[in-house]
């Protein structure tokens, strides 16, 4: 399940999965990770699809199999057909053009530490100001959260599919 000893966790929580257990370590961290978790969706201006397509282009860069088994079905649910996730899981991005190929092409640039100005520039011809911050606020959220699932070494949730999935 992950590095961390094991936790039980209070019904009253809404998501019981193995990242949690390990977070819930420390409660007060977990719920303003939880929290910022929740925001880099709700709160942003980028329509679902995009959203998923850039979580999953960043969660793809890092090999977290944890993230990629919560959210393969998420981009399935808003139209992400499995050609699309595979071809982002492995770089061919010929599938996409316009505001997808940029916002693609900007979360392994934000991911990477490579965001120029002409990339940037791109990504204004596509999105508002705002939307970029969003994607970049998503993109590096995941970056963390993909990381953060690394290192403690957290497995797939019972009948959770793999970075090997789709």
């Amino acid at each position: 399940m992950s590095r961390l000893s094991d936790i039980d966790l209070p019904e009253s929580l809404p998501i019981h999965n193995n990242l949690v257990r390990a977070l819930w370590h420390n409660p007060e961290m977990f719920k303003d990770f939880g929290r910022l978790s929740m925001r880099v969706h709700s709160a942003s201006h980028l329509d679902a699809r995009l959203r998923e397509l850039a979580v999953l282009r960043v969660i793809a860069r890092l090999r977290a199999d944890f993230e990629w088994g919560n959210h393969v079905p998420a981009a399935r649910d808003v139209g992400v057909t499995d050609d699309e996730i595979r071809a982002i899981r492995d770089g061919e991005l010929d599938a996409f053009d316009g505001r997808e190929l940029i916002a693609i092409r900007l979360a392994d640039a934000i991911d990477g530490v490579e965001v120029d100005d002409a990339l940037w520039s791109e990504g204004l011809a596509h999105f508002s100001e705002v939307e970029l911050l969003d994607l970049t606020l998503l993109v590096a959220f995941y970056g963390f959260a993909s990381r953060c699932v690394l290192a403690l070494g957290i497995g797939l949730d019972d009948g959770g599919q793999g970075f090997d999935q789709p």
